[in-house]
Formats: structure tokens, C-alpha cells, sequence
């Protein structure tokens, strides 16, 4: 029986997802398919109920849902369960609708495991949107621990500075100035 995947978001046209799934569905000859799925935000349980009633096996989730969501989900694991930001939803074998989250591993995996002397870098993460508490989490596991966040609307900060200890706040009119200050920035 084929199965089902895709990703919901919104805008969502622009994903290159469904082109990369099903190249490896077609490589590896599993019988799947993975499509955009373009849902307003009123939806949301709408596509959890398709994943509980098996019409969906998983999904991926982009902005501006990745926090969205968190409500909707019966349990959140690993990385998800620090950010409370998903971006993998599935059903697990007790029927529980389960979001992870992958961003912080693959933030580590793909460009922040050449960092060297990490306990003397600063960094500096730019937007306090759907991927920056994966991005801070990501920052703080390498074992940096001077992190910044900026962002035009400062109050989108204090959320961050709530989860995340340390976590210093930078005002967005100095971005500029500021810049030079970090050894990493994250936008």
C-alpha cells in the first residue's frame, strides 16, 4: 500500500522537498509519494486528523507552523520537546501523533561541526521566527555559550530568553554595529 508524506507551510510553492522524497522513494523503489500540502492555519487539525486516520504517514512542517502545530501533537520528543518547534510529525505504534524535531541536528551536522574553540565564539542569531530556537538549541549543544539573538520586534525575543538561559537580547538599530562583534551569525 503506497504512503503517503508531504509538507505543510505557507507559503509552501517553493519547496524543493517533494523533488528530493520522491527522487529517494524512486531510487530506493519504496512504494511512497510526498507532496506540498498549502493549508491556512485554521487546517492544522484538519492534517493532524488525516496523519491519526492514516490518509497522511507523516509530515514535515515549515513556517510559519513550525510552533503552530506544537498544540495539536500528543507528545513532543527530543529537540522538540526543548524548542517546542517541530518540523517531523508522525504516528507512532501506540497511535500517538509524535512531533520531532531535526532542525537542531541537522544545523549541527551541516555547518556548525567545524567550529574549533567553541567556549571562546560568540554568537549572534538574526529572526526570532520558526527556526531559531532550533538554531539556539543547535548553538548551545556545540557548547557555545555567548549567544545573541536580534530581531526587528524585540518582544518576539523575550519568548527565546524565556526557554533559553543566557540567552543575551541585541537591539535590531545597531544590527550593523554589532555585527562585527560575532564570531558566528546565524540569519
Amino acid at each position: 500500500m503506497k504512503k503517503n508524506f508531504g509538507i505543510i507551510g505557507n507559503p509552501i510553492q517553493h519547496s524543493l522537498s517533494p523533488v528530493l522524497h520522491n527522487y529517494w522513494f524512486r531510487k530506493y523503489q519504496i512504494d511512497a509519494n510526498y507532496t506540498l500540502i498549502d493549508i491556512k492555519e485554521i487546517e492544522l487539525p484538519d492534517v493532524i486528523k488525516k496523519i491519526k486516520n492514516g490518509d497522511l504517514n507523516g509530515i514535515n512542517v515549515t513556517l510559519p507552523y513550525k510552533q503552530k502545530i506544537v498544540s495539536f501533537i500528543d507528545v513532543l520528543v527530543n529537540d522538540a520537546e526543548i524548542t517546542s518547534s517541530v518540523n517531523t510529525i508522525y504516528l507512532d505504534n501506540k497511535g500517538r501523533v509524535v512531533g520531532d524535531n531535526t532542525d537542531v541536528f541537522g544545523l549541527q551536522a551541516a555547518y556548525l561541526k567545524e567550529i574549533d574553540d567553541v567556549d571562546k565564539k560568540k554568537a549572534l542569531v538574526i529572526g526570532a521566527g520558526g527556526v531559531s530556537p532550533s538554531a539556539i538549541l543547535s548553538l548551545q549543544k556545540l557548547g557555545i555559550r555567548d549567544i545573541s539573538i536580534i530581531n526587528r520586534t524585540k518582544e518576539k525575543c523575550f519568548f527565546l530568553k524565556k526557554k533559553f538561559n543566557n540567552l543575551q537580547i541585541s537591539e535590531w538599530v545597531n544590527l550593523k554595529d554589532v555585527l562585527k562583534n560575532y564570531d558566528i551569525i546565524l540569519n
